[in-house]
């Protein structure tokens, strides 16, 4: 009876251990061709403070490309939830469609911001944001949380929770049309596991 289980406790061992050293090959596989995400283009037909400047008014809307650099491992967007930030301050969070893309592929992905919120902007703020208001372009950053599952053949394993942040300038545009000048070519953003 003590050599079954000492038998069976080493298979056990066995195991985890060619488990544990599978997920650590595809987890440096993947870690070396991260993911790429960048700004393609934005629109900000609204944008404005009301209320002592605290109640801000927005309609922003932001492209994105997402690229999977990898040969063999497809990725599942399980959650992706987009934070729109100015000036230090949220003032917008949405969740974007889950979807799953394939390995080497490019997915383009739109966020659309519009609401109000109250934000307070900082008085050591207050001398930019005039500045940009003059000047009709704004300084704008978007965060990402994800939740993401990498697919390797029949298997999903893996779950990681990279961050993203996307810095941009967009200009003010009554009109919606495309910020091209602006996004001539990609914007990227760090992206950190």
């Amino acid at each position: 009876m003590p050599r079954l289980c000492c038998l069976l406790m080493c298979v056990i061992i066995w195991f985890g251990v060619i488990f544990g050293f599978s997920v650590l090959i595809l987890w440096l596989v993947f870690i070396t061709h991260k993911i790429k995400f960048n700004v393609t283009d934005a629109t900000l037909t609204q944008f404005n403070f009301t209320n002592n400047n605290t109640q801000l008014h927005y309609d922003l809307g932001v492209y994105f490309s997402i690229r999977n650099p990898n040969g063999q491992v497809g990725i599942y967007y399980d959650t992706i939830e987009a934070t729109t930030i100015y000036k230090d301050q949220n003032f917008d969070t949405r969740l974007l469609t889950p979807f799953y893309q394939t390995p080497k592929t490019t997915s383009l992905l739109r966020g659309r911001f519009e609401g109000q919120q109250l934000v307070v902007i900082a008085n050591d703020k207050v001398s930019e944001f005039n500045s940009e208001k003059l000047s009709g372009v704004y300084s704008i950053d978007v965060k990402f949380r994800l939740s993401l599952r990498l697919k390797f053949g029949l298997y999903k394993i893996i779950r990681v929770r990279p961050k993203v942040g996307c810095g941009f300038k967009v200009p003010f545009n009554f009109s919606g049309a495309s910020s091209f000048p602006w996004f001539e070519t990609a914007i990227g953003c760090h992206v950190d596991y």
